[in-house]
């Protein structure tokens, strides 16, 4: 399997250049008006994702640890401190954050997200928006605001017949808290699609598949 390289031709292994420090709320409105790459074709890659994510999967070697492992432990690290504008730049400009409602994935016909319904599927303009709604300070469903706590592990890449895009399967444990309300504990497993962009390693698309998501949850309005 191949490796996703910067342009340079060396393995992408440093987060510091990832985040401009001046993107705000206004650059994600800027950025989220339009999402035009959601349709047939894109639905059956997500269906041929749930097919693929099914392999057993091999561990990642210290390379890919530096490379993948690192990114997915940084994307956690920047959810539980609220960071959501720093979290929506280590994102493609085509991608996808999803969370199906449907257990026993990837074996369900019930995973298709373009005719079943989901807790979460958001393109780049529904996460934008999401952040945004997040920072008005006036959301009812996060008054008061969601704190969470992310543990991953079990990190194995997926071969993939997609050239260009890594795979990585993880297993994780969340646990959410919120002032005057019952601390959340979910599980589950997350599978993320790796592929470089402007030389940099990107996350393209993200799914997260509950333990429990066929059964009614208290409030999921937070990033999972």
């Amino acid at each position: 399997m191949d490796d996703l390289h910067d342009e340079t031709g060396g393995a992408m292994k440093s987060l510091d250049d990832y985040f401009d420090p001046g993107f705000t709320v206004d650059d994600i409105l800027a950025d989220a008006k339009t999402s035009p790459y959601i349709n047939d074709a894109y639905y059956a890659k997500l269906r041929a994702d749930m097919q693929e994510w099914d392999a057993a999967g091999a561990p990642l070697t210290e390379a890919e640890r530096q490379d993948y492992e690192a990114l997915i432990l940084q994307e956690n690290w920047l959810l539980d401190r609220r960071n959501f504008e720093r979290w929506y730049q280590l994102y493609t400009r085509e991608c996808v954050y999803w969370v199906p409602a449907a257990h026993d994935l990837p074996a369900n016909a019930e995973l298709d997200p373009q005719s079943h319904v989901t807790i979460a599927f958001d393109d780049r303009r529904r996460m934008g928006d999401r952040i945004v709604w997040l920072r008005t300070g006036v959301a009812y469903s996060q008054l008061p605001p969601s704190y969470t706590a992310h543990h991953a592990s079990g990190f194995v890449r997926v071969s993939t017949v997609t050239k260009g895009e890594v795979k990585v399967r993880s297993q994780f444990i969340l646990h959410e808290m919120r002032a005057n309300n019952p601390v959340q504990t979910l599980s589950g497993w997350m599978g993320h699609v790796f592929k470089s962009e402007d030389g940099k390693l990107k996350i393209d698309r993200k799914v997260v598949c509950l333990l429990d998501a066929q059964r009614a949850h208290h409030n999921l309005t937070f990033l999972i």
